[in-house]
């Protein structure tokens, strides 16, 4: 794990991830669930924040290989959209949902191609943590939601970010690299942002979303049998924290 250097692009909004994220793909497509981050943490996490979604108009923000995209509309949402900045993670996710939702090709730091109020729920998973400056993305999706449209989103977790990407600081925003060896036959190394606390929180109050629920995530009982080190230790430190938001009326 390394910090890269001041001005090393880490002031820029530019998609840092579409090259490793078009690497890791089909790997990353096929195992991420049966991983202890993805399928038994983060994943189920995510699905009991955002809870009951039926009949309800959804964007996925982000949405790599299409694993939410799939859920969502299990779930019963009557409207499912999708887009992610790797054209790769794009084309397995239109053959796992199908013709079911509109994916494409885009960026969360890019103009959202939906009109304004027409979503009802955004949802973002661990992909907010490749922009720099969320004020771009934050703005689209309040744009794009109801006046009492929600957000939920996951990102790391500032307590276990710092040890896995290990910042000169703990404060503020720093990009930094590391080497993913889990998903495909050679590493493939994926720049990243650690983020302080007040680096998740006020973003999102400034952009005029106020916060319902943060929920720091925990591994789930399946992983008890499974890796019982993993599971006692995920639920001694934090690994990802979800929040959840809703669009402040008074900013309309």
């Amino acid at each position: 794990m390394t910090r890269m250097p001041p001005g090393a692009g880490n002031e820029t909004n530019a998609p840092i991830a579409r090259d490793a994220y078009d690497a890791l793909a089909e790997g990353y497509a096929a195992l991420a669930e049966t991983k202890v981050e993805n399928g038994f943490n983060e994943h189920p996490a995510m699905r009991a924040c955002i809870g009951d979604v039926k009949g309800l108009s959804v964007l996925d923000a982000g949405c790599g290989p299409g694993f939410l995209l799939r859920d969502l509309l299990a779930a019963g949402a009557r409207r499912v959209c999708g887009f992610d900045v790797s054209a790769n993670m794009v084309a397995i996710a239109r053959k796992r949902v199908g013709g079911a939702a509109a994916i494409w090709v885009g960026d969360l730091a890019g103009a959202l191609p939906l009109a304004d109020n027409s979503l009802d729920l955004v949802v973002s998973s661990l992909a907010l943590d490749y922009v720099y400056d969320w004020s771009v993305p934050l703005a689209a999706f309040k744009r794009v939601l109801t006046p009492k449209g929600r957000l939920v989103f996951s990102v790391q977790h500032p307590l276990g970010s710092h040890e896995w990407l290990k910042p000169a600081t703990a404060f503020g925003r720093h990009l930094c690299e590391t080497r993913w060896r889990g998903f495909t036959d050679k590493p493939v190394t994926v720049p990243d942002y650690y983020r302080s606390v007040e680096e998740i929180f006020n973003p999102v109050l400034q952009a005029g979303f106020h916060l319902t629920h943060v929920h720091e995530t925990r591994p789930v009982a399946a992983l008890k049998q499974r890796d019982p080190r993993k599971y006692e230790r995920g639920h001694r430190f934090a690994t990802f924290m979800i929040i959840d938001a809703q669009v402040t009326p008074s900013n309309r």
